[in-house]
């Protein structure tokens, strides 16, 4: 039996995955072949969310036995803008076929580079993280102490509502726009089918606003959990004038600062996102710089 071939988008990001997802997967996220073929020449295009929901099907592939191979053009290292260069500079390739499309290939002074990340070793994966940061920001750790709490709730919240133990992050500073996105994804259960199990009244956008409420849990025993998904809008939203998408199941949620304070919009959309997605704009201009905290060696 032939390999099913399955085109990459032009613009592969939030907006333009469900077509390539309902390709690989049928409506259950059974697998629709056995043996795939990636076509990526048609691409043009890939933003940090669109690194880690391919991740995240290449994964699901691997992970059921799939087979996978490519086709693509040779990355045009005379054009920043090619997305083969920068998925190669962004150590893709190497994370699942073990080495880089190219040899000149190199990691960019504003990338991190795709990582599947444990759940339950996120704190150390976010302490590099925020020491690179920093770096690049020319700030203290301690001025992105918000961030990072911030991004541990995120990791809290998805370890409640996922039944994966891994997940992708891809982190990408763009340093003429005075941001940085991050991108966490999954492919577990979703944040509402976990909400619907003690509320199975209520659909995917209403649950993501239930999620989104201070002191909410699904938990019986919080476990002393933080301040949870509204801790991130109002860290991010609020006090860095950023912006915070979710995407899980039929459900999407974006927040952003607008004039009256933070801008929320939920609804339920056509598209299945089969897990939790997660794209964090920081606003880099914003950031208060904090003195490093030292304390002085008494021998």
């Amino acid at each position: 039996m032939d390999a099913l071939r399955v085109y990459l988008p032009k613009e592969f990001d939030k907006d333009n995955m469900y077509y390539f997802i309902n390709e690989v997967f049928d409506e259950n996220m059974d697998l629709r072949a056995r043996d795939y073929v990636f076509d990526f020449t048609p691409l043009r295009f890939i933003r940090p969310v669109g690194v880690t929901v391919l991740s995240n099907i290449i994964g699901r592939l691997k992970k059921q036995g799939a087979h996978l191979s490519i086709t693509y053009f040779e990355p045009d290292r005379s054009n920043r803008r090619c997305p083969m260069a920068f998925l190669d500079d962004a150590m893709f390739f190497k994370k699942f076929i073990d080495r880089t499309l190219d040899e000149k290939s190199s990691l960019r002074m504003t990338t991190l580079p795709l990582e599947h990340v444990e759940y339950n070793r996120s704190y150390e994966y976010l302490d590099y993280a925020m020491s690179w940061l920093a770096g690049k920001l020319n700030l203290t750790k301690e001025s992105l102490g918000d961030i990072k709490s911030c991004l541990v709730e995120v990791f809290n919240n998805i370890i409640d509502h996922s039944a994966e133990h891994t997940g992708s992050i891809f982190v990408q500073h763009y340093p003429r726009e005075s941001r940085v996105m991050v991108a966490i994804s999954d492919f577990g259960v979703g944040i509402p089918s976990s909400i619907q199990d003690i509320l199975p009244g209520v659909d995917d956008a209403e649950a993501l606003l239930l999620a989104i409420k201070e002191g909410f849990t699904t938990k019986s025993t919080p476990k002393n959990r933080g301040a949870g998904l509204d801790f991130l809008l109002q860290n991010v939203v609020i006090n860095n004038k950023g912006s915070v998408y979710i995407h899980s199941n039929h459900g999407i949620l974006s927040s952003t600062s607008g004039r009256d304070g933070m801008e929320i919009t939920s609804r339920k959309t056509e598209g299945f996102y089969p897990g939790t997605l997660l794209e964090i704009v920081f606003q880099t201009d914003t950031i208060e710089y904090v003195e490093e905290e030292f304390s002085w060696d008494v021998y």
